[in-house]
């Protein structure tokens, strides 16, 4: 059975969520920084025109483009704006698989017969009801597998918002990908590639499977099928739970203050924490990251005696790990952490039996009703 897959992406996401908040700010070029001196993290098209550049730092673009609107990341705006879009796309389909706050797989068949029109009209509907009910612009790929989805919703950005690639047109359009373009293509796989003069999307299709798979193994195999039209990667409405959950951001200013640090990193575990009570995970290790004024990066790592997603079980091992990294001859630039190990539902494996679960639900649920912390960071 042929799937009919699409994968729809909010364009420039964090603008477009400031937008639907703010309709003063369309048609302005408007940035999103991590922090109020932070980096840009996404961009309207206007501002990308006059030249701002992904990540560049906010102390170097104002100055050099002064007419941009600057604005500190909102993520509480971002996730509620997000959780309304996958809200909308799972009212089409129940089959969607939420990839990040800003994409996510639907697969569309059997909606034909649903929709009573072919799968381009009903991809344009979806576009038009996100636009038309929360105002978030989306560009949606379509075509039989997850990864040339992916393809034709990075070609839909430039062509009018929807892109669907059919088995008619699949080589002319693989001829005219750079194989870098392919999602699953990452710097170590792309260098293997160029060694073996593959050079475009069609280049790679069109090589033995012996070949494939002697010089990339299964994963290389799979893309393969999966650029030539055939479906291995279905999609999950389930998902794969994170196997980790991070928190990090640079510091307002540069400090060498243990309480700045402090303070900052409090408010990353209680983000981290909410996020994994919403996961339904708890933590078995913690990772402490600490980054210098010139990204010099310290971490230290500590196994927890038992799961928790708790804030007073997680902050004392942390704040500790903190203290044997911090030097105040230095000034440092973020701090952050990760938890990870992570376990869900009620398994806790081995030793963690050894240690009694001291968490207090009642309190995590009362932090969570609270509105979400950014001390010292974003």
């Amino acid at each position: 059975m042929k799937h009919y897959i699409a994968l729809a992406d909010c364009d420039c996401f964090f603008v477009s969520a400031e937008r639907a908040f703010n309709r003063r700010l369309e048609g302005i070029p408007v940035a999103v920084l991590s922090n109020n001196d932070g980096c840009v993290i996404s961009r309207s098209k206007e501002a990308k025109a006059l030249g701002l550049k992904m990540g560049e730092p906010y102390f170097m673009a104002r100055p050099r483009l002064p007419d941009i609107l600057y604005v500190r990341a909102n993520h509480d705006l971002y996730r509620a704006t997000s959780e309304k879009v996958m809200a909308m796309l799972k009212s089409f389909t129940p089959d969607v698989e939420v990839c990040s706050v800003d994409e996510a797989y639907l697969d569309l068949t059997g909606t034909k017969l649903l929709y009573k029109q072919n799968y381009f009209k009903t991809a344009a509907m979806i576009r038009n009801a996100v636009w038309d009910k929360l105002h978030i612009p989306v560009s949606i790929g379509l075509s039989t597998t997850k990864t040339l989805a992916k393809l034709a919703s990075d070609k839909a950005k430039n062509c009018g918002g929807i892109f669907a690639i059919g088995s008619a047109e699949r080589r002319k359009i693989l001829a005219q990908t750079k194989i870098e373009d392919v999602s699953g293509v990452g710097k170590r796989l792309l260098v293997k590639m160029r060694d073996g003069c593959v050079f475009t999307a069609l280049d790679f299709i069109s090589r033995p499977d012996h070949w494939v798979k002697t010089q990339f193994g299964a994963h290389g195999t799979d893309l393969k099928a999966e650029l030539s039209g055939i479906l291995l990667y279905k999609v999950d409405p389930v998902g794969k739970p994170p196997q980790s959950i991070q928190q990090t951001a640079a510091l307002k200013t540069f400090s060498s203050e243990l309480a700045v640090l402090e303070t900052a990193l409090l408010g990353h575990i209680h983000s981290a924490c909410r996020k994994a009570r919403e996961e339904g995970a708890r933590a078995t290790m913690i990772d402490v990251m600490l980054r210098t004024k010139d990204f010099r990066v310290l971490r230290e790592k500590k196994k927890l005696p038992f799961a928790s997603n708790q804030e007073l079980e997680i902050a004392p091992p942390a704040l500790a790990l903190l203290r044997t990294m911090y030097s105040s001859s230095i000034l440092w630039r973020s701090v952050g952490i990760t938890l990870f190990g992570l376990s869900y539902g009620d398994s806790l494996q081995g030793e963690l039996f050894s240690a009694p679960q001291q968490s207090d639900e009642r309190l995590g649920k009362v932090l969570d009703m609270l509105p979400e912390l950014h001390l010292g960071g974003n």
